[in-house]
């Protein structure tokens, strides 16, 4: 089994990180289910031994000088230390009116997503750009509505919040919704529904994005980028438009796609049910099976689905990012410097500094076990390292190198992480001793 990540990159939505100290190492009756899966993960993740690191930047290829301090500012980035020759440089990229400014009203990055830390930012960056792409284009936006009908009386039970007395609550009698609930329901941001949208604004061209894996062999995948090629519909029970079939023109997929009596590359997305959880305005759950065509507009994406991705143009918001993981998120999607766009400014003292001890620690680590695996491929490991946990590798590692020097080097966690890259390697090709790393 192999696993690919970057802890770098932003934590889980919901948990900690396994590098976490709120994650422990020993399983306790007292442990909720959630804290015991984090602690059963941590123990599995630490037998993993065999490590490589991917040192070669695949996505900022470009040799201007531009580029190359792009490519200074996000190693720094990753590691939460930015010197004052990054803020700088990453301070010419802000957009503004002045003669050196970069701008967002050029060609190339209209219509292009904006990345943005917040889901009510952007839902409303959605919302607002598929109004403006509309008229630009002089077209009508469609409204097609989703339908609802409740979901189990257990699911609602249990998720339902407590709500203060007086306070209306939605008795489930049946499967059909009362109509003042539903039209709550379809008012709702796509954010407080799942990103299953219950009112879905679309027009020809409009920049969509696929919700869900729909069909991987097509390319019809979650996170997936296209525009409306056409749709079929008809009305729903509530007598309100409803998506039958969506048509999607996919940008750039890995492969060429062809369906049968469809263009290159138009895949049909039809809708389906899911059970959702929709956050109601006065913060009451209820749990309702949604059927809609599982796609978004497309102006603007949050961090998290923007991991993965590589953007030619790549416009940023990063004054709600909370921490220097997200943006490097954010930032290192960029392919150039010039195709790179912050919007408003962002505050450098989150990517200054230096990051917590224990994401150094996990850093460190992996450059031992990463080391390790090298040494161990070109048959330059001794038989006696032979541990089954990352700790027994890392304590036999060290006794084979230097017994003397180890605690002081294993808890020296300031000492700066390009240096320990560095002296990991010239380790291996024997030109340093481990005391001197």
């Amino acid at each position: 089994m192999i696993f690919a990540g970057d802890f770098a990159q932003l934590k889980p939505v919901t948990g900690a990180a396994l590098y976490s100290t709120n994650v422990g190492t020993t399983l306790e009756s007292r442990m909720s289910v959630k804290k015991q899966e984090e602690t059963i993960g941590k123990a599995l993740w630490h037998q993993i031994t065999t490590v490589v690191i991917l040192r070669e930047n695949m996505r900022q290829t470009e040799k201007s000088l531009e580029d190359s301090k792009l490519r200074t500012a996000l190693e720094n980035m990753r590691y939460k230390a930015c010197t004052a020759e990054d803020i700088a440089f990453l301070h010419t990229r802000i957009s503004g009116l002045g003669p050196d400014k970069p701008k967002l009203a050029q060609k190339r990055f209209r219509n292009v997503s904006i990345i943005t830390a917040w889901n009510a930012h952007k839902d409303q960056i959605n919302r607002l750009g598929s109004e403006r792409f509309a008229r630009e284009n002089g077209q009508k936006l469609m409204t097609f509505y989703s339908k609802d009908q409740w979901a189990d009386d257990d699911d609602n039970r249990s998720n339902r919040r407590k709500i203060n007395k007086g306070t209306k609550q939605h008795k489930q009698r049946s499967s059909v919704l009362d109509p003042e609930l539903q039209q709550a329901l379809w008012l709702l941001p796509h954010g407080s529904t799942e990103h299953i949208p219950g009112k879905l604004s679309i027009c020809m061209g409009l920049p969509i994005m696929l919700r869900h894996n729909e069909a991987t062999e097509c390319c019809m995948t979650k996170g997936a980028e296209g525009t409306v090629a056409g749709w079929q519909a008809s009305v729903g029970p509530h007598g309100k438009p409803i998506l039958d079939t969506l048509f999607v023109k996919l940008t750039s997929p890995p492969k060429e796609v062809h369906i049968d009596g469809l263009p290159p590359n138009i895949v049909p997305i039809t809708r389906h049910s899911t059970k959702i959880m929709c956050k109601l305005w006065n913060d009451d759950v209820v749990t309702v099976n949604r059927t809609q065509v599982r796609v978004l507009p497309n102006f603007a994406m949050t961090d998290y689905a923007a991991q993965g991705r590589t953007r030619p143009n790549n416009v940023v918001e990063l004054n709600n990012c909370k921490d220097h993981l997200s943006y490097y998120t954010c930032l290192s999607r960029s392919a150039t410097a010039a195709g790179t766009i912050i919007l408003q400014g962002f505050d450098s003292s989150k990517i200054m500094g230096g990051t917590t001890g224990y994401l150094q620690q996990e850093f460190r680590e992996l450059e031992i076990l990463d080391c390790v695996t090298k040494l161990r491929y070109k048959g330059n490991l001794p038989a006696t390292i032979d541990g089954h946990r990352r700790n027994t590798v890392i304590h036999q590692f060290q006794e084979w190198k230097d017994p003397h020097k180890w605690s002081d080097y294993f808890f020296n966690v300031s000492q700066d992480m390009h240096d320990l890259a560095s002296g990991f390697q010239m380790l291996e090709m024997q030109e340093t001793t481990f005391e001197q790393v």
